[in-house]
């Protein structure tokens, strides 16, 4: 692995540095949002956290220091915001069904919300040259998604498939797989046809309830 992108910003030593960092992380959030992977510079990321362009340089021996940190605080935020919303506890009492519409539904939302910003790292990772840091890029990826098989497979009993981890595993390749083309054909998805997003939560949910053998919707 390579090193966390972390460790490849200048440390802090003081809060207004530390403040510093997080107005360029925001900065570069935005701007990849509205401009994309092609358009986030230094330049422009400067101008949007209202810093000179040497300020970036002082945080950030580069670019590509700058957006792995950004890639990483988004998925590690994600994780996070999982883990608090799929604590077992909330959960107790909720069927399979109403669970996986529940979290298709926080997950289609979730994409919608933050589609530009995905398009753009997403690329970013995906088409990076080091293969560590796409192996890094997708276990990120991949470990905000484990709470929820976690919480799917406590139901296992509800799960008809003869292999329950499996169905779990390959429902959510499925769901997070429709989501990351609805997400890459940003407003190309309508055009071609992609349902809306309320219709798509209630088809992912659909789908993955029959693969999951969990009867019929």
């Amino acid at each position: 692995m390579p090193p966390s992108p972390r460790r490849l910003a200048h440390p802090t030593r003081q809060a207004r540095s530390e403040a510093t960092l997080r107005r360029l992380l925001d900065a570069a959030e935005r701007v990849l949002q509205r401009r994309g992977w092609e358009g986030a510079t230094v330049p422009a990321i400067a101008r949007e956290a209202r810093v000179a362009v040497g300020t970036v340089y002082k945080r950030f021996p580069d670019k590509d220091a700058l957006l792995r940190l950004v890639y990483e605080r988004f998925f590690e935020r994600s994780r996070e915001r999982n883990r608090a919303a799929l604590d077992p506890a909330c959960c107790r009492g909720v069927g399979l069904a109403a669970l996986v519409r529940g979290l298709v539904s926080g997950m289609v939302t979730a994409y919608e919300e933050n589609a530009a910003l995905l398009r753009a790292l997403y690329l970013y990772a995906d088409t990076h040259r080091d293969a560590a840091f796409r192996r890094r890029a997708e276990a990120l990826r991949r470990e905000a998604f484990e709470g929820i098989g976690k919480l799917l497979l406590e139901r296992r009993g509800e799960i008809r498939h003869p292999d329950p981890a499996r169905a779990v595993r390959t429902a959510l390749l499925v769901v997070a797989a429709v989501l990351r083309v609805r997400v890459g054909l940003g407003a190309r998805w309508a055009a071609g046809g992609g349902p809306p997003p309320e219709e798509l939560q209630r088809e992912l949910a659909r789908m993955a309830l029959a693969y999951l053998g969990a009867g019929r919707d």
